[in-house]
């Protein structure tokens, strides 16, 4: 299983949105990139996260997207990390809910904000702020998925 950590602002629509109705409006594209990977969950590491429950969060998203949430990441002031990670609030996120919910799942993160990741964290997909999802960073994310299936599958590529 590969677990996808899926930020909203700046992801699923631009950040700052200052027009409601482009709210969760490549929210249908994810959805889309997703479906050939039954073989991946996602996790909601959204900001979000700290004013709506996980419920409340997957009714804004298209039903086969909302299918695949099994979760949502701590926030950083209520979990312990590794010394190295404490600058890197959202890997830290991400990293402990892997430790704590599937110990050694490939993960991948879906984020416009590297500086919450580790210089050149290959996990990290970064989108850009004002565009959030694009066609580059859509044809990343079908990228990571092909290799992490293929690494995962029985008699697969070992991981580089």
């Amino acid at each position: 299983m590969t677990i996808l950590f899926l930020d909203f602002d700046g992801v699923l629509h631009p950040d700052p949105c200052r027009d409601p109705a482009r709210l969760f409006e490549q929210a249908p594209r994810l959805a889309e990139a997703l479906a050939p990977f039954a073989d991946c969950a996602v996790v909601l590491s959204t900001a979000w996260r700290t004013h709506y429950d996980a419920a409340q969060l997957t009714q804004q998203l298209p039903p086969a997207l909302a299918a695949k949430v099994v979760g949502a990441t701590r926030n950083f002031h209520e979990i312990g990390c590794a010394p190295a990670l404490v600058p890197y609030r959202r890997q830290a996120e991400c990293q402990h809910w892997i430790d704590t919910q599937r110990p050694g799942a490939d993960w991948i993160a879906l984020d416009d904000r590297p500086s919450g990741f580790q210089p050149w964290c290959e996990r990290l997909i970064a989108t850009r702020s004002d565009t959030g999802l694009d066609t580059l960073a859509l044809n990343r994310l079908r990228f990571a998925l092909m290799r992490a299936a293929l690494a995962n599958a029985p008699g697969g590529l070992a991981r580089a």
